[in-house]
């Protein structure tokens, strides 16, 4: 039966959900609210009081999940707060495992000399990896739970009995949020932040007489890690708040605007840095070019590296804000549609 608050409700127990199992709930749950309708109302056209009737005999959206998804039992974080626990540990975990494996081997194989004994060495070394990879999983669930368990304490107990009053609307599909889009920006800011501050010598040119010289001062980056660790929590907790709220919702229009203004200012006092740029490469890459007036062309151009880097990052960050407030935009319309 095709009616807004039956959809609404549906959607508020589906979103909790595991993507697998939404479809099949979906058309259980749709068929099951018409078969109760039927049975209350027989030949007579369900008003919106006995689909609310319905409805509330059905129970809480978050509850019904629950139910679903067989996680009916208390336990430290319970109810919708485990669905949600659940799929936050199943994503983060993985990535930041990777992320930070993938930061130790780099700095393994940076430091690297042939040693007396290579097989010893490679064995400690391996060891090293798994044990502060284990370490910063673990550090990362620790973080992830406590936020769970605050959150479910925060709110426990606070339920008015009237869910219909804050039944979000079944979104379009152009404000859904597929799944694949935070855990594509989770890994891209662990990666970006190992990239700067792990391996940042990877960013630079062979040069003939000088070897592989980097294009930034090592020195100066890692210096800044600061700004640099603060862009990359800012990026993941952002993807999060994504993968928690599944659309494009007013408060995460707002609240991924917020995050973009902020996180200008982390590569703003990074790459804005005067001494960032490796003053070895430039003087190396001046002696390659004996025209004057393409010397200063080129020279121009690696100076101001830094702001071609800090301008593509401001412009993505600006982009994803454009795309977010067409989104909000689209909530906006969708919500005038249904009020009239």
């Amino acid at each position: 039966m095709k009616n807004d608050l039956i959809e609404r409700y549906i959607y508020a127990v589906i979103r909790y959900l595991p993507l697998k199992m939404r479809g099949d709930v979906q058309k259980e749950l749709d068929g099951l609210i018409s078969d109760m309708l039927e049975e209350r109302c027989r030949d007579i056209m369900p008003t919106e009081k006995d689909i609310r009737v319905v409805l509330t005999e059905l129970g809480a959206p978050e509850e019904l999940a629950v139910k679903y998804s067989g996680d009916e039992n208390k336990s430290l974080i319970s109810g919708v707060y485990l669905l949600v626990y659940k799929r936050i540990l199943k994503i983060v975990l993985p990535i930041v495992a990777s992320g930070i494996a993938f930061a130790n081997i780099l700095r393994f194989c940076q430091k690297w000399e042939a040693p007396p004994n290579p097989y010893i060495t490679i064995w400690a070394g391996t060891w090293q990896i798994i044990g502060l990879t284990v370490w910063g999983t673990c550090f990362a669930f620790s973080v992830i739970t406590f936020v769970a368990v605050s959150l479910e304490r925060k709110n426990a107990g606070v339920n008015n009995g009237d869910f219909f009053s804050t039944l979000p609307p079944a979104p379009p599909k152009k404000t859904q949020i597929k799944p694949s889009e935070p855990i594509g920006g989770m890994i891209g800011a662990v990666f970006g932040a190992v990239l700067f501050l792990v391996f940042p010598q990877i960013m630079g040119a062979w040069l003939k007489d000088a070897g592989w010289v980097p294009v930034f001062a090592i020195p100066v980056l890692r210096g800044l890690w600061l700004p640099i660790v603060i862009a990359a929590i800012l990026g993941i907790v952002k993807e999060i708040a994504k993968l928690i709220e599944g659309q494009y919702t007013r408060r995460l229009v707002i609240f991924t605007v917020a995050v973009n203004l902020l996180m200008m200012i982390c590569p703003a006092v990074v790459f804005l840095n005067g001494k960032i740029i490796n003053p070895d490469f430039v003087s190396n890459i001046s002696t390659l070019i004996t025209d004057e007036g393409g010397r200063k062309a080129v020279l121009g151009l690696i100076t101001n590296f830094n702001l071609f880097v800090f301008g593509i990052i401001v412009l993505t960050l600006i982009m994803e804000i454009i795309i977010i407030l067409r989104a909000g935009r689209a909530i906006r319309q969708q919500k005038n549609f249904t009020a009239s």
